[in-house]
């Protein structure tokens, strides 16, 4: 597993289920502090709780903790299956917003979807929130595929870039070719596919200052 910085939090590439993670309760060592990047400071300090739901079954999962001993800060380690502040798997917020984007799904076809579905408020607000945060990601996005992978058909004039109607469809079309790049550099992406795009971007973009994507 990779990690990459976060203030006062690490958001990590965990590459598999919740379930599986819930078993191996977090193994990620971190060895400099990612605030003060003093080398070898960091002493375990312990867990918290998160208890993420995908609608049918609620998990327990452990997020370990770090204090630094020199700048005395403290830092989670966050698998990239979940978002903060966010009671639902990141897998199941991406569901809805793959859904209702790219297949033009109603809010009573997404309440119809499956039998333990997220309340209609809770997949608005996702929705409102993905929306209000997609131009910052969309730019960064395109800034980063034009420095570092030109030859993508993201960034072709008649491409994707220029047919999306709306910031959303166009960052999730992004996060696509954004993923597709990350596998060519980084091994721990082999087992991501199409449906952890968004996953991906949240990792990626986290490590790079961005903040809520959701």
């Amino acid at each position: 597993m990779t990690w990459i910085r976060h203030t006062e939090m690490i958001v990590f590439a965990y590459g598999g289920e919740v379930n599986g993670y819930a078993a191996a309760e977090c193994q990620v060592q971190i060895d400099n502090c990612p605030n003060c990047e003093t080398k070898g400071s960091l002493v375990r300090h312990g867990v918290y709780w998160r208890k993420p739901r995908d609608g049918k079954w609620v998990y327990r999962v452990a997020i370990r903790r770090w204090r630094c001993k020199h700048c005395r800060r403290t830092v989670s380690a966050l698998p990239d299956f979940l978002l903060p502040f966010r009671w639902y798997l990141l897998g199941v917020i991406s569901q809805v917003l793959v859904q209702r984007a790219e297949e033009g799904a109603s809010w009573s076809e997404l309440e119809a979807k499956w039998d333990d579905a997220p309340v209609l408020r809770t997949m608005q607000r996702w929705w409102q929130s993905f929306g209000e945060q997609a131009g910052e990601w969309l730019g960064m996005a395109q800034r980063v595929l034009a420095e570092q992978d030109s030859g993508s058909g993201w960034l072709e004039p008649q491409g994707e870039a220029a047919r999306a109607p709306n910031r959303v469809q166009a960052l999730l079309s992004a996060a696509g070719y954004l993923l597709a790049w990350g596998k060519t550099r980084w091994q721990e992406l082999s087992g991501y596919g199409w449906k952890d795009r968004l996953r991906f971007l949240w990792l990626w973009g986290s490590g790079r200052g961005m903040k809520r994507l959701v």
